[in-house]
């Protein structure tokens, strides 16, 4: 039997990151397109969220951390629903914003932000996947009063949710993501409106 050499190992395994990378890309923009380009997502990079971070880059790591969780579960043969996924990590937050002048309290944005945020996701996406009013409404979980999710696909937001709001806590803004904001930037370029709304 050939062993590999460690350099060949490590090439596999930067390949390996930069094909998930790809296909993370790929899923948001192909099903998370109208959300990307909305002015609720542009607003999310400018308000503060867990003391180090902002909505944005919240929403970015749930949306990453889902799909990724999402590739394992289909590598053991569990299928999920890849756009339900992509429209509720998209949206799960984005009630929360205006915050201050929504909210008397942080209690009182715990407990609302979730019916909110599937408010804004009907909104921006009438035709919402089956699993995304779950996903969203029960991103708290296993939060005080928050429901247990109905599905593996909200399941898997909350965990991701939990998972990136530690690290929102810990690392702030500084991390390297998969391309995120350039993904938004790319799909607003890409629009026939360049980013910008119709008149009315």
């Amino acid at each position: 039997m050939k062993l590999r050499s460690p350099a060949s190992f490590r090439k596999r395994l930067r390949e390996r990151r930069r094909k998930k990378k790809d296909r993370i890309r790929d899923d948001l923009e192909r099903y998370g397109r109208t959300i990307l380009r909305s002015d609720e997502m542009r607003r999310a990079y400018q308000q503060t969220h867990h003391t180090r971070s902002n909505v944005g880059e919240h929403i970015q790591r749930v949306a990453e951390k889902s799909l990724a969780i999402c590739y394992a579960l289909d590598r053991l043969h569990i299928r999920t629903d890849i756009p339900a996924v992509v429209a509720g990590s998209l949206c799960h937050d984005l009630g929360i914003l205006g915050r201050d002048e929504k909210y008397s309290s942080e209690k009182e944005c715990y407990r609302r932000h979730p019916a909110d945020s599937l408010a804004v996701a009907r909104r921006l996406m009438p035709a919402l996947p089956e699993k995304t009013p779950d996903i969203i409404e029960r991103h708290m979980w296993p939060g005080a009063g928050s429901r247990v999710p109905n599905s593996l696909e909200a399941f898997v937001v909350s965990l991701a949710d939990k998972a990136a709001a530690a690290e929102d806590f810990i690392r702030g803004s500084r991390l390297k993501h998969v391309g995120f904001r350039e993904t938004v930037q790319n799909i607003m370029k890409r629009s026939a409106y360049h980013g910008k709304h119709p008149e009315k």
